[in-house]
């Protein structure tokens, strides 16, 4: 190998990053290539989809946030009426029923709740976003500080420089932006990427900032 392909592929792999849940068993791997596109990769179980973005249109500014797993929050929530309604209970008939039995049965139900509330938060990482530019549509999502935090910010720093230089060599107007950034919207909602839902909103605030400009 000459040490031109070594700088090559060090420089490739500068710009990957792979992640995966140990709770879902779900592996996400993110790789920049020829400075102008983003290549997705989300491999579930079951099923695996694959993509590509231009850097251009992206945010550079991402955003964290806990994506709120419904179902484990829903799980928690009876968990919690459960215990509290079976503590009341027996709370007001501990004289018939005896501490034999309240104890053991109330502290099963605390370690009910304990355990809804750890998997509510496993299932519920945090994560960071990184969004359309105009649209605010999410794009791609990263699990939070993983495979560790060196590695991760280093990759959201590349992947925020990467952007503001893919946008500067663009070289278009904002009407030209809002153009490419809608056609881009459009082909990831026929990918099944973008929601129909979430492309209806962003082409209302593509739209209404076409008229402005």
């Amino acid at each position: 190998m000459s040490v031109a392909e070594a700088k090559s592929r060090e420089k490739v792999a500068d710009c990957t990053l792979v992640q995966k849940s140990a709770i879902t068993g779900e592996e996400r791997s993110f790789e920049i290539y020829n400075r102008k596109f983003l290549r997705v990769n989300v491999q579930h179980l079951r099923h695996g989809t694959k993509y590509d973005l231009r850097l251009g249109m992206m945010e550079p500014w991402p955003i964290r946030h806990r994506r709120i797993s419904w179902r484990s929050l829903g799980v928690l929530i009876l968990a919690l009426i459960a215990g509290a309604a079976t503590t009341a209970w027996f709370y007001f008939n501990l004289e018939t029923v005896g501490y034999s039995w309240a104890v053991p049965i109330i502290a099963g139900l605390l370690l009910l709740n304990l355990g809804a509330l750890l998997v509510f938060f496993l299932r519920s990482p945090n994560i960071t976003e990184f969004r359309s530019r105009y649209g605010g549509c999410v794009l791609i999502s990263l699990f939070y500080n993983k495979p560790d935090s060196e590695t991760f910010a280093e990759f959201v720093e590349s992947l925020k420089n990467r952007i503001l230089v893919a946008s500067q060599e663009l070289a278009a107007n904002k009407s030209q932006m809002l153009a490419l950034e809608l056609k881009e919207l459009r082909r990831l909602t026929s990918e099944g990427i973008v929601s129909d839902t979430d492309y209806s909103r962003a082409k209302d605030r593509i739209f209404k900032l076409h008229g402005n400009s």
